[in-house]
């Protein structure tokens, strides 16, 4: 096992025939380990006879039955993962052709953390577009050396070289929610990492919309957000980045359900014990988007507070 580079990590649930495409993206290699994680799929959605990827080798399988989330199978994933550098993929996306090829640029570099450009693609032409919004942020850090707003407000797992030795030591895993589970999990990775490098080159492409927890927007589901956020921003007090924090307001409106309110109440008692003023917190959001009015689509207006 010493001469594995990469270990990629895929979550997944109910998407076998995506899965496939995700797999056929990656090329079979000695030094590349793929671990999939498999969600407690359903039966009736999975064809656990001809699962994608049985029988291959390189490719281990870990087929689990809690039903915990994406963020639960990233973790069995790092469990198993022995490459010196970790990559995430979901199993709805792929990468881009030829991109263990930009992997192998950096295999033995003293880099802790490697950003690479996305593609998206398009659901009405299912073609690969420039996402507006991280291409803007990579071409900020590469070329105005504004390494931080990438850093922080990039929440995805995806598009990264890790050193598996930066999660290790720094003892970095996935919230294991239902929803969130990777924002924390990139943030510290962020922080943790003492070499950054951002290569604009595309390595992969991810597709919205087909994730199956990305999108859960039950109360309960937004309530586990809303404590993800909470935690955020306080670590984001506690390294001198408070202007990465997350304006709380959306997601505490998301909690409103006049049919059931403890998740309202329990989210304003969280930001009382947490030193969060919920009139602050409007004044900030309003002021925001006041000031930002004219921004262009991708910015999420609701994401970001002023703090000085």
């Amino acid at each position: 096992m010493d001469k594995i580079n990469y270990s990629i990590i895929i979550p997944h649930k109910n998407t076998s025939n995506l899965l496939k495409h995700c797999l056929d993206s990656i090329p079979l290699r000695e030094d590349i380990q793929i671990i999939i994680v498999d969600d407690n799929s359903d039966p009736k959605k999975a064809n656990f006879d001809t699962f994608p990827g049985l029988g291959i080798p390189h490719i281990e399988i870990v087929f689990t039955k809690e039903g915990k989330g994406a963020g639960y199978a990233r973790n069995v994933g790092l469990k198993k993962a022995v490459g010196k550098w970790v990559l995430f993929a979901d199993a709805d996306d792929f990468f881009a052709d030829n991109f263990a090829e930009y992997l192998d640029k950096y295999k033995n570099s003293t880099y802790d953390l490697i950003y690479f450009g996305i593609y998206r693609v398009n659901k009405n032409t299912e073609k690969n577009n420039i996402d507006p919004k991280y291409d803007k942020l990579m071409m900020d850090a590469i070329y105005k050396q504004q390494y931080d707003a990438y850093k922080y407000t990039a929440y995805v797992p995806w598009g990264k070289m890790i050193k598996l030795s930066l999660i290790k030591e720094n003892n970095i895993s996935f919230d294991e929610t239902m929803v969130a589970n990777d924002k924390f999990f990139s943030v510290k990775t962020a922080y943790y990492a003492k070499n950054i490098h951002f290569d604009e080159h595309r390595i992969y492409t991810y597709v919205p919309g087909h994730g199956f927890l990305t999108h859960v927007k039950t109360t309960e589901a937004n309530f586990e957000r809303f404590c993800v956020y909470v935690r955020m921003n306080r670590f984001f007090e506690s390294i001198s980045q408070k202007k990465y924090k997350i304006n709380l307001i959306s997601p505490l409106k998301n909690l409103v359900d006049i049919w059931n309110m403890k998740y309202f109440f329990s989210g304003i008692k969280i930001m009382t014990n947490n030193n969060y003023n919920i009139f602050v917190e409007l004044f900030n959001f309003c002021l925001f988007l006041l000031l930002n009015k004219k921004q262009p689509k991708y910015i999420e207006k609701s994401k970001f507070i002023l703090n000085k």
